[in-house]
């Protein structure tokens, strides 16, 4: 078993947890990064500091030990609660999402029925 309290890394190869926002932590375990919520919905533990079983794509709770899946969230044990909430399992090759600048995206709408080629204009004098 690969479990490593949160935050601690004594390989390349063992999972660590880090606060990438105040709502969401980046898990990094088995070749996988993981953005989920950054507290237990059981009682609002945070899970910076909880345990990471890379074997079985794990996390569990400091404040009262309960565990779960990393891929869908879902109690595996422990207290009764909701389900994590998982936002992202990206690949282990890919860095953390940067922010991104709406004002600096180059954007263009996709064409819709009423603005697609030979369309006529709709809401104008025909």
């Amino acid at each position: 078993m690969t479990a490593v309290p949160a935050g601690r890394r004594r390989g390349s190869d063992e999972p660590t947890v880090r606060q990438v926002t105040e709502d969401l932590v980046l898990v990094e375990v088995g070749g996988r990064k993981v953005l989920a919520a950054a507290v237990c919905p059981h009682r609002g533990g945070r899970l910076k500091y909880g345990r990471v079983d890379g074997d079985r794509l794990r996390i569990t709770c400091p404040l009262h030990h309960t565990t779960f899946d990393l891929t869908s969230g879902e109690r595996m044990s422990g207290a009764a609660c909701a389900a994590l909430r998982v936002v992202d399992v990206l690949p282990g090759d890919l860095g953390v999402p940067e922010q991104r600048d709406p004002t600096h995206d180059s954007y263009a709408a996709a064409p819709t029925e009423a603005t697609a080629p030979g369309a006529a204009p709709s809401g104008g004098a025909s």
